[in-house]
């Protein structure tokens, strides 16, 4: 496997995880599970894939401004890397915080309560987008890696909150964090060491 494959995965699973922590809460108000369950994990896959995508864009725009390509490697990896090592703060930090969690029990899934959450929540996949797009990743295997892992977080998200609650929520947000965290600086020894 090609280390840029194996980045990807990382990266991808590391928003995933993000995307976890905050559709456990809601499985965790969930009755039951029907189809609108399923349907929304692939909207919540459609709306990162777009967000990926995006960003993708706009970090190969970035680098259109390049005029010497070989003499700016080093900024731009390093950039990338930090793009990642923040997304990794903020989510240590959103693990850290001490929140009260409102259960509020539904019969089923509020389907626009959900897709609010997942177009905030599609700001770190538009941000890691442009990461791999600064690094000229594959844009295929970029798209089929974040459409596919947030289909089965979410999935797997509103299932385990209905099963175990609300409690694995800020463990998924550290975990998260801490793997986009070191993929930043595993980039940054990977590219230069």
């Amino acid at each position: 496997m090609e280390i840029h494959i194996l980045f990807i995965i990382l990266i991808s699973a590391g928003l995933a995880f993000g995307i976890y922590g905050v559709v456990v809460q809601q499985g965790a108000n969930l009755v039951r599970m029907d189809m609108r369950t399923a349907a929304m994990g692939l909207v919540w896959g459609t709306i990162q894939l777009c967000a990926s995508l995006a960003g993708y864009g706009t970090g190969r725009w970035i680098l259109n401004f390049e005029m010497e390509r070989e003499r700016s490697i080093f900024w731009v990896n390093l950039l990338a890397g930090m793009i990642l090592v923040c997304i990794g703060i903020r989510m240590l930090l959103k693990a850290l915080q001490k929140k009260s969690f409102l259960e509020h029990r539904m019969e089923q899934l509020d389907i626009r309560q959900d897709f609010l959450l997942a177009l905030r929540m599609c700001v770190h996949g538009f941000f890691a987008g442009i990461a791999c797009g600064l690094l000229l990743y594959s844009l295929p295997v970029l798209l089929i890696s974040a459409f596919a892992i947030t289909v089965i977080s979410a999935v797997g998200g509103y299932i385990s909150g209905q099963i175990w609650g609300a409690e694995p929520c800020s463990r998924a947000f550290g975990i998260g964090g801490i793997l986009l965290f070191l993929t930043g600086i595993a980039l940054q020894l990977v590219q230069f060491g």
